[in-house]
Formats: structure tokens, C-alpha cells, sequence
């Protein structure tokens, strides 16, 4: 039973919401994290999902990760204030339209 578990809880973690299926992504590695950024086209909007496996994760240094990754994928630096989420799915904008 906990392995049907385990394996449905990562199946749902590495699912990108909604409105980022079928948009473009990379994998970015920052600081030991992994995360997988989703960048929806024609916006200014990217979420990132850390997809690394860590031990009680700091928010503070997950979301410091993720704004680099996001930086990294997209190219374009996140708007101020937009930068929101937990240790597993960051939501932000960036100063650029994404292809």
C-alpha cells in the first residue's frame, strides 16, 4: 500500500497545473534543487515545481532557488513581488514575453 502511494504522490508532483500543459519547460538545477519550470507562451508567467527529493526543505532557500531557476530558463529577470509559493510550486512573473 505505500508503495501505490508513494507512486501516486510523485506521479502528482510532477504534473504542471492546468493552464502550463503542454507549455514549454526546462529542468534547472540550483543549489542542490531540482526543479522543473513551466513557462506559459505569449505571457510574462513561468511556475516551477521542485522536483528533487529533499528532507524538510527551507522555504526561504526554496524560493531563492527557484527565483534563480527561473532566471536561468527563461532568460528574463522575475518582476518584483511576484515571486510566491512553498517549497514545492513557485509561481512568478518575469520582465519578458515568453516564446
Amino acid at each position: 500500500m505505500k508503495r501505490v502511494l508513494a507512486i501516486v504522490f510523485l506521479n502528482v508532483v510532477g504534473c504542471s497545473s492546468p493552464g502550463f500543459l503542454g507549455q514549454p519547460q526546462k529542468d534547472i538545477e540550483v543549489g542542490g534543487s531540482l526543479f522543473r519550470v513551466y513557462m506559459r507562451s505569449g505571457t510574462e508567467q513561468v511556475e516551477a515545481h521542485r522536483i528533487s527529493i529533499e528532507p524538510l526543505p527551507s522555504k526561504s532557500l526554496t524560493l531563492r532557488n527557484a527565483a534563480r531557476a527561473i532566471e536561468i530558463a527563461t532568460g528574463c529577470r522575475l518582476d518584483d513581488g511576484s515571486l510566491e509559493g512553498d517549497q514545492a510550486i513557485i509561481n512568478a512573473e518575469v520582465d519578458c514575453i515568453l516564446p
